[in-house]
């Protein structure tokens, strides 16, 4: 078949007859892709859906935000045997110190995974203490993460919330970036409570008193 009779033939059959000296083919209708639009069409639908169910799956099994009510109103401290830390200082000349520090935590509110507290902090001995508003989080797998507000400094810190011998305590690590110095601790913090000693001596203080030592801090104004 010429070329110019294959054209006439795609282009105005069966209006124009066209010798064919074989079999005459099927001839071709207007709109004879419609099926196949059609069936990628329900691909794609059916597709979408199935998209749509298994994300809707997995939705429903992620973990639960984890419920943290049991931490509001609760204060925590840094125990014996775990207040060695080191400090970069950069002035007037580099170096390296290890020094004692106690930290205090009240944790004064929970909402939807976040902790919103006070900080007190002291590496003198209790001579003299930083304050730090707490906004931190504890995700559904027990990572925790800690910000320490203070004016223009935010410090860091990153653990993990780890039950011992049913108690919870946070397992934490930070390492701060103060303009001239930062200090680098990793230690336990231990729920504290009138019916502990350490309530009435913090250890790394002096003496010290968790009463004494919370003055407050802006999540409580």
């Amino acid at each position: 078949m010429s070329l110019v009779a294959r054209i006439l033939q795609d282009r105005f059959w069966p209006l124009v007859p066209v010798k064919h000296p074989g079999p005459m083919p099927c001839p071709r209708k207007r709109g004879g892709h419609l099926p196949l639009i059609l069936s990628a069409a329900l691909m794609i639908f059916t597709g979408s859906a199935s998209v749509a169910q298994n994300a809707s799956a997995i939705e429903h099994r992620l973990p639960p935000t984890k419920d943290l009510s049991a931490f509001e109103d609760t204060y925590w401290y840094v125990p014996d045997g775990y207040l060695l830390a080191y400090r970069y200082t950069n002035l007037p000349e580099p170096k390296v110190k290890a020094v004692v520090d106690q930290t205090v935590w009240h944790l004064t509110k929970a909402n939807e995974g976040y902790l919103l507290g006070c900080s007190f902090r002291t590496t003198t001995g209790g001579k003299l203490w930083s304050t730090s508003t707490i906004v931190g989080s504890v995700a559904p797998n027990d990572q925790v993460m800690m910000g320490f507000n203070s004016g223009k400094i935010i410090n860091v810190a990153s653990g993990t919330l780890i039950s011992s011998r049913g108690h919870s305590v946070f397992l934490m690590q930070v390492a701060g970036t103060p303009p001239e110095s930062s200090l680098t601790h990793w230690a336990y913090m231990v729920q504290v409570t009138p019916q502990d000693a350490a309530w009435y001596s913090l250890p790394g203080t002096n003496g010290w008193s968790v009463d004494r030592v919370d003055t407050g801090c802006v999540v409580d104004r």
